[in-house]
């Protein structure tokens, strides 16, 4: 049996609480328990008390703000995920709230497929770490992990990865490099460089080759990256190891 999360909504228009809520209901979506919460006082109570895996706050509720709210909550618990909804679409509202932590920032109207996958990608991350590991990464590098060993070949934008795995790009950024010591960019490229050093033991195919297939557009570029890593030209990596099996 899949987990279920438990959803905070916090709105002061009933109206877009009960559709979050018929939304939730229609799609028969993993949700245990959803709490709701007409201004960001009540929001911040009902954090604190039963203690939500997942929250959608309007950014603009009397007594205290959507993004007033946020910061309060995510002190109380900070493995919550919190997106942040709004009638306005303005960049310094958008800053302002990724800057807070918040997963993504969605504009009025929300549609039905994007709760779906709100809530589908809370009670992935939610079965991922309540998964028994041995030595295993941390759930999100996991996920960053697998879904660019899956596309080395192209391009890879911070903001695409951050889609992927459903959080904002400011949030995985900073999350990323406390879970593993080095910035995303690092980690693609070593991904990258990895892959290329197993092409080279293991085919025939020309170094160019080998830079398209791991997303390097510029070959020399590649050799130097994997000069700089490996302390050899690809060519002579190649040569090396040939040897040796």
């Amino acid at each position: 049996m899949s987990a279920q999360v438990k959803l905070l909504v916090a709105d002061d228009e009933a109206v877009v609480r009960r559709f979050i809520r018929a939304v939730v209901e229609k799609e028969g979506l993993p949700v245990s328990e959803i709490l709701e919460a007409a201004n960001g006082v009540e929001a911040v109570a009902l954090a604190a008390r039963h203690k939500p895996d997942l929250a959608l706050l309007d950014i603009r509720m009397p007594g205290l703000s959507g993004l007033e709210a946020v910061n309060l909550i995510m002190k109380q618990r900070h493995d919550i995920r919190v997106y942040v909804i709004s009638a306005y679409d303005e960049f310094d509202y958008a800053r302002a709230a990724f800057k807070a932590g918040v997963c993504d920032y969605l504009v009025k109207p929300v549609r039905p497929a994007q709760i779906v996958d709100i809530v589908s990608g809370a009670v992935r991350l939610l079965e991922e770490t309540s998964r028994p590991h041995a030595e295993a990464l941390p759930p999100l590098v996991q996920a960053v992990s697998d879904f660019i060993a899956a596309r080395l070949n192209q391009h890879l934008a911070l903001e695409e990865i951050a889609r992927a795995v459903f959080v904002s790009p400011c949030h995985l950024s900073r999350k990323f490099k406390a879970l593993t010591g080095q910035p995303l960019s690092a980690f693609v490229q070593d991904r990258r460089l990895e892959r290329a050093a197993e092409l080279l033991r293991t085919t025939d195919e020309s170094v160019t080759e080998i830079a398209g297939q791991v997303g390097f557009t510029n070959p020399s570029y590649f050799a130097t990256c994997f000069k700089a890593a490996h302390a050899q030209t690809p060519q002579q990596y190649r040569k090396i190891h040939r040897s040796q099996s």
